[in-house]
């Protein structure tokens, strides 16, 4: 860390420092607790709790699959969710417990025959639903082939809380001579996505968070961007990637240093870096919250679910370095026997924390939510605050 303000000096008990994930009777510490003068960031305990599972998309064989982070929003007292699988679809209900049956969201002519799954989602005051959107292009390297493709992220509109859609243009694409078709992942040879957006506390910017496969290492891993909230309507152009420490560089082709680079390059077998950013607004904790998947390898398989703490999103270089709150055992014993794509679902792919409180979200969790990994949660997370040293 650099010394900015997201940094809080405190002296915290070991139970600050200690994940306790209580599955087969067993208690697992995830971390250690630092020295006094160690500058720390607050921590969670994660805990067994009753199943709760999104409801996923279809499949031909049966299966229902949830294949990317599922924002939710309130109208009333409605939810509304949305999960995806090459295509978005909305559920509604009371509650995350009782929702019912899906609607086929409709994206438009062509959007509707592309590979499109909506991962963020924002409500304004007047009503317009917000979404953004990751997309995966067909014959990237190769003809007549969808793997390996370049995601792109783009952004939608909606006055009916998500049934209709009007596409209202691409905003984060990789630079063009990004590619690497000759790359050992099975399923990006480039490209920017697999993300999350969230507002500011001012309502000045949007700030997104992506995961960026491109050829050059240094640009791989987690990336960020951001955009006035006054150009909501009008986004594609208007969006700006964080490169050497300015907002410098365009969203459409630009270049981009990542707050979390690659350890291993991604077009190597053993690659190693994070991905899938779901971010939160913490209100008990008064700081937004990351957690992440840590690839360890170019199939994604995954080595630990990690959790990071920054105040300020326009400071992205105060991200410290993510820290470990599940392991791959423990992704194993808390997906056991539940349904969904195995690969999916083995690997606790889409971290995500959700409120199960009336008016909760995915944007916006207070001192306890549900933790989920491809739609399934059997765990609850309470955020524990440091305890700050009295001089």
């Amino acid at each position: 860390m650099n010394g900015s303000a997201n940094q809080w000096h405190v002296v915290v008990c070991l139970a600050t420092f200690v994940s306790i994930l209580m599955l087969g009777g067993t208690i697992r510490a995830h971390a250690q607790p630092p020295k006094e003068s160690t500058a720390v960031a607050p921590w969670v305990i994660l805990h067994e709790a009753p199943l709760l599972k999104f409801p996923g998309v279809k499949r031909t064989d049966g299966s229902e699959v949830v294949d990317s982070n599922s924002p939710i929003h309130w109208d009333g007292s409605t939810l509304y969710l949305f999960n995806s699988d090459d295509h978005p679809w909305r559920f509604s209900g009371p509650d995350l417990f009782d929702l019912g049956d899906p609607i086929s969201t409709l994206l438009g002519q062509t959007n509707n025959r592309l590979s499109i799954w909506i991962e963020s989602t924002w409500k304004d005051d007047e009503g317009t639903l917000y979404a953004w959107y990751h997309y995966e292009p067909d014959d990237v390297c190769r003809s007549n082939t969808h793997l390996p493709t370049a995601p792109r992220i783009g952004a939608l509109r909606s006055k009916d809380n998500g049934v209709n859609w009007e596409d209202i243009g691409f905003v984060l694409e990789a630079p063009l001579d990004s590619l690497q078709c000759d790359t050992a992942s099975p399923w990006d040879a480039g490209g920017e996505g697999d993300f999350s957006v969230i507002l500011d506390r001012e309502k000045q910017y949007f700030y997104f968070f992506f995961s960026s496969y491109v050829r050059q290492f240094r640009e791989q891993g987690v990336g960020v961007a951001r955009m006035r909230y006054l150009d909501r309507d009008h986004p594609s152009g208007k969006v700006w990637k964080r490169y050497r420490g300015q907002w410098s560089e365009p969203g459409l082709g630009g270049h981009s240093t990542p707050i979390f680079p690659a350890k291993i390059n991604w077009h190597q077998k053993d690659a190693n870096l994070f991905w899938g950013p779901a971010i939160h607004w913490n209100e008990y904790l008064k700081t937004f919250v990351i957690v992440l998947n840590h690839a360890m390898d170019t199939t994604m398989t995954q080595e630990g679910i990690y959790i990071t703490f920054n105040r300020d999103l326009a400071a992205p270089e105060a991200w410290p370095e993510p820290r470990k709150i599940l392991t791959r055992d423990g992704i194993k014993k808390a997906m056991a026997g539940t349904q969904g794509d195995p690969v999916i679902v083995e690997n606790g792919w889409y971290p995500e924390v959700v409120s199960t409180e009336k008016g909760g979200t995915d944007k916006s969790i207070g001192r306890t939510g549900r933790f989920f990994m491809a739609g399934i949660s059997r765990l609850a997370i309470t955020f524990v605050k440091p305890v700050v040293k009295v001089e």
